[in-house]
């Protein structure tokens, strides 16, 4: 919208409105900032304005009116130029707007009772100077007093509003301070009537800020304002009844106050002000000048009786010195004999002193070399802990350095025959529809129970590395309900270790697909009957180094899922039976690729339990010899093996996330950095597999964080979107998977944490109250009754910081309540993982910062 022009001068902004116009921040032509009012011509009483403009011009300055600078009412627009009076805010957006406090801002917080006698003393002088030079004001009230920074008063917009002469006279607040008498016949305000009517709207000021309150008709202005607050919400339009204002004013002739004066003078400027708001105006003060000689008359006397009291206060206190000094005289001698004694004992007290200074020394002597002892030691650990930094880093440029040539094939192969398993796609395409040609046939034939069994296996796995978790789990169990019948009907011995061999394998899968869904108790339970019938097999058949691979892959899986569960003594011993199955002395030649792969993979996870009892030098370095290992085997095998790469991504992952988390950035990035280029290139060949693409939001998520700490706001905020966009992809095919869901929540929560860094609170509400319904959802599903695992501390954990999180955009947002009842529910989960004996610093620090936002919001 294009703003007047006003010649000499430039209009910047806005900055507030009214019945009688427009007032904008400007400058003048010499760059000097100002306030330029630009009235309405059917609002403004044009003659009298303009005599009253020509008095204001010639006036001299007073220091309670806000002066008028230039003005021009010749021709459109109409304006007046003035000091440009208040400061610069930011609104709940960080925008920069113009904000001048008035009286009426004052009314919002009660200022003491010498305050508020000081803004009227100046009130009444700025009118009383007005009055002086013939100039009505007209249209006294809160609004049009300014109040400065220091707390002083100057009165603005003289002559505007009810004063007669105008074609647009809508009554608002102003009713509530004019005189029934303005209200009827504003027109003669300028025939000799405004300065009594003045007075009275002084006096409606005056008790207003005095008290609160408004002298009369109180009650009736409240009702008309709920009246225009209901007709508002309604969508109607609303205006003040003046008739009922002036109705209730005239019924109530005597000003009662509502509290008593403390002192004859509060009583006598509490009559100042009563005689102000006397409605017939022969008892009413006929200007404010009469007002400023009564406060002026009641000041002097108050001066010449403190001063008769203070002249009867000074004798009152010569006489008292003179008994005083008789007092002292009799005193000395008593005290120069006692002075003697007191230097005697004092003598000895001296004495005694110097042989305890002495002991303290000797004392003090003894801390300072216990404390240079201590020092000494704390020195060697620091010194120690910074070796083993150096090592640690050390080994993790080693660890990346061992995978840079498995990397290099991966990203140098053509597309047409990188990474792939065994089959291309249409192969496996192929052998599913054969082995499906077949169902219908085994399904009919009870006898056939081997073969049914064989090809629901096989069927399942082709699912499995088409992707499709579904249907693999669909008939991996009915695999697995056929090698059961088949274990219970067998007499034949090799057959069955065969058929126990068979029914571990489909559980060892099974258990694979739970893991990926979430299901954490489902596939440690199918992992544990998977160890029981591999181990059984593997006694029966000891040559079969398949069956032998399998079982150690049980063992090692089962360690996984009982450190995700919080068993550390039974994922130890687990994994503990790896090498053991592994033994190459047992085997009897050496141990092939993909079992040296197992043996890393077991090594990994004995890391992982290392960091969960907080070694965490121990685990970092277990971490890296793993990956080190893995990323050999990989390089050395064929570049075909898909899960072997998706695993040792997904251990550079783990090792990056570790690294972030207790030593520093640019390690972690730069592990993280290793482990994209095969998620990416596993995507590109394969995007319909959710876990190359739930790792890969992982990565994303993390190297986000590690960015913004950085310092590159921009950067951590695409890749955090990215990750987000990764998951809805995962999402939109797995709606009920419980690792995807909670892992999306968490990548909401930091997005809404990032875009509350950059100030955009009303952004950031919604997505912060997405993750926490998704996470409260999860664990929904988890029970109250299920057990304290690692996986549902996390989840509390998280669960926890984001209800702060949303608690802190609530209240950026204004909405203090909403933001509390978010605190509180924060303050109950850390709480209740306090109470389970949670050890994770996490906790301590989570309550203790709950609490205090708390305590801010009190």
């Amino acid at each position: 919208m294009s703003l007047p022009e006003i010649a000499g001068h430039e209009l910047r902004e806005l900055i507030g409105t009214g019945n009688c116009g427009a007032v904008y921040r400007g400058t003048t032509a010499a760059g000097k900032g100002c306030a330029i009012k630009v009235l309405s011509s059917m609002a403004i009483n044009r003659k009298e304005l303009g005599m009253v403009m020509e008095k204001l011009l010639r006036m001299p300055h007073h220091q309670g009116v806000l002066p008028l600078e230039a003005g021009g009412l010749d021709r459109s627009p109409y304006h007046w130029v003035m000091p440009l009076v208040g400061s610069a805010v930011k609104d709940g957006q960080g925008r920069s707007q113009w904000r001048a406090l008035t009286l009426e801002d004052t009314f919002m917080s009660r200022v003491p009772s010498d305050k508020g006698w000081e803004m009227i003393y100046e009130m009444a002088d700025a009118l009383a100077w007005l009055h002086r030079h013939s100039i009505p004001h007209g249209n006294l009230r809160a609004s049009n007093v300014l109040v400065e920074s220091d707390g002083s008063i100057r009165i603005t917009d003289m002559a505007q509003g009810w004063v007669g002469g105008t074609y647009n006279l809508v009554p608002t607040d102003h009713a509530i301070y004019l005189h029934p008498d303005q209200m009827e016949n504003p027109g003669a305000v300028f025939a000799g009537y405004g300065p009594s009517w003045d007075v009275y709207s002084f006096g409606v000021l005056a008790y207003r800020l005095l008290t609160g309150r408004l002298p009369r008709a109180e009650s009736a202005w409240a009702d008309q304002v709920k009246q225009m607050q209901a007709r508002s919400a309604s969508g109607l339009a609303s205006q003040i009844d003046s008739n009922a204002l002036m109705d209730a004013v005239r019924a109530q002739p005597q000003v009662v106050w509502p509290t008593a004066a403390a002192t004859k003078w509060e009583q006598r400027r509490m009559d100042v002000i009563s005689k102000a708001l006397d409605l017939d105006e022969n008892n009413r003060w006929r200007d404010m000048r009469e007002v400023i000689r009564e406060f002026e008359i009641m000041d002097a006397d108050y001066l010449l009786e403190s001063a008769q009291e203070a002249t009867v206060q000074e004798r009152l206190r010569q006489r008292a010195k003179v008994r005083t000094l008789t007092l002292i005289a009799t005193a000395l001698l008593a005290t120069l004999s006692a002075a003697t004694m007191y230097a005697f004992f004092t003598w000895r007290r001296a004495v005694g002193a110097e042989r305890t200074i002495a002991e303290n020394a000797a004392g003090y002597q003894t801390e300072i070399a216990t404390r240079e002892a201590k020092i000494a030691d704390l020195s060697q650990q620091r010194d120690l802990a910074q070796q083993l930094k150096v090592a640690a880093d050390t080994n993790l440029q080693h660890s990346q350095l061992a995978v840079d040539q498995f990397l290099t094939q991966l990203l140098q192969t053509p597309t047409g025959n990188d990474l792939e398993v065994e089959f291309s796609r249409n192969q496996l395409d192929d052998a599913l529809k054969f082995c499906m040609q077949n169902v219908e046939g085994l399904e009919n034939a009870p006898d056939l129970l081997v073969e049914r069994a064989r090809t629901y296996g096989n069927i399942g796995q082709i699912h499995l590395r088409l992707h499709e978790d579904v249907k693999a789990r669909e008939y991996l169990e009915k695999a697995r309900i056929a090698c059961e019948q088949l274990i219970a009907k067998s007499r034949d011995g090799d057959a069955t270790a065969l058929h126990h061999q068979w029914l571990g394998r489909y559980n060892l899968l099974l258990s694979d697909i739970s893991g990926r869904a979430g299901e954490t108790a489902a596939s440690k339970d199918l992992l544990k009957a998977a160890t029981t019938h591999l181990q059984e097999g593997l006694a029966a058949d000891p040559k079969n180094r398949l069956a032998r691979l399998e079982c150690a892959r049980s063992w090692m899986e089962y360690g996984s899922r009982c450190l995700d569960s919080g068993e550390l003594a039974e994922a130890e011993s687990a994994l503990q039976k790896v090498p053991e199955v592994m033994d190459e002395k047992i085997i009897g030649a050496p141990l092939s690729l993909d079992e040296r792969f197992m043996l890393a993979r077991a090594c990994f996870n004995r890391g992982r339990a290392a960091r969960d009892q907080n070694k965490t030098e121990e685990a970092l370095t277990t971490l890296i010899d793993a990956v080190q290992e893995m990323g050999e085997v990989v390089t050395g095998s064929s570049p075909r093996n898909q899960d072997q790469a998706l695993l040792l991504a997904q251990a550079y992952t783990e090792l990056a996330e570790l690294v972030g988390r207790h030593f520093n950035a640019e390690d972690a990035i730069e592990a993280h950095n290793q482990a994209l280029p095969i998620l990416l290139e596993l995507n590109r060949l394969h995007p319909e597999w959710p876990e190359v693409k739930y790792c890969l939001a992982r990565n994303y998520g993390a190297l986000s964080a590690l960015i913004r700490d950085g310092g590159d706001s921009s950067e951590a905020m695409k890749k955090k979107q990215d990750a987000i966009e990764l998951m809805n992809e995962i999402l939109a095919d797995n709606k009920d998977n419980a690792r995807y869901a909670f892992q999306l929540a968490v990548l909401r929560g930091e997005y809404a944490e990032m875009l509350l860094d950059m100030r955009k609170s009303r952004d950031a509400v919604p997505i912060v109250k997405q993750s926490v319904e998704a996470i409260q959802g999860v664990l929904g599903k988890l029970g109250e009754s299920a057990p304290m695992t690692p996986q549902k501390q996390r989840w509390q954990i998280e669960l926890a910081h984001f209800l702060g999180v949303q608690g802190h955009a609530m209240q950026e947002n204004g909405q203090k309540d909403v933001a509390r009842t978010s605190f509180e529910g924060a303050a109950k989960v850390w709480d209740s993982l306090a109470a389970a004996g949670v050890k994770d610093e996490a906790v301590g620090q989570g309550q203790a910062w709950v609490q205090s936002r708390l305590d801010k919001l009190k």
